[in-house]
């Protein structure tokens, strides 16, 4: 299971949503555990995010690739 951030930056319109994604390459930031994404959300302190574990699959797989090259670069 992966988890996400979600951002909904206006609070009337709820179906208008994005999921925080890496400024330079426009890949989403998932996160394994939990409470990983918890402590990223609290850091973030905005009322307007929430975790989730909805990621569709083409966003889903670019991001693990992206956590595979960095793996293996290290």
């Amino acid at each position: 299971m992966s988890y996400a951030i979600k951002c909904t930056p206006n609070r009337y319109r709820p179906e208008q949503w994005f999921l925080l994604r890496d400024l330079d390459d426009f890949v989403v930031h998932v996160w394994t555990r939990r409470s990983e994404a918890e402590r990223v959300l609290a850091a973030l302190g905005d009322s307007s995010c929430e975790i989730t574990d909805n990621i569709p699959p083409p966003a889903l797989a670019r991001a693990m690739a992206k956590k595979g090259e960095n793996v293996e670069q290290d």
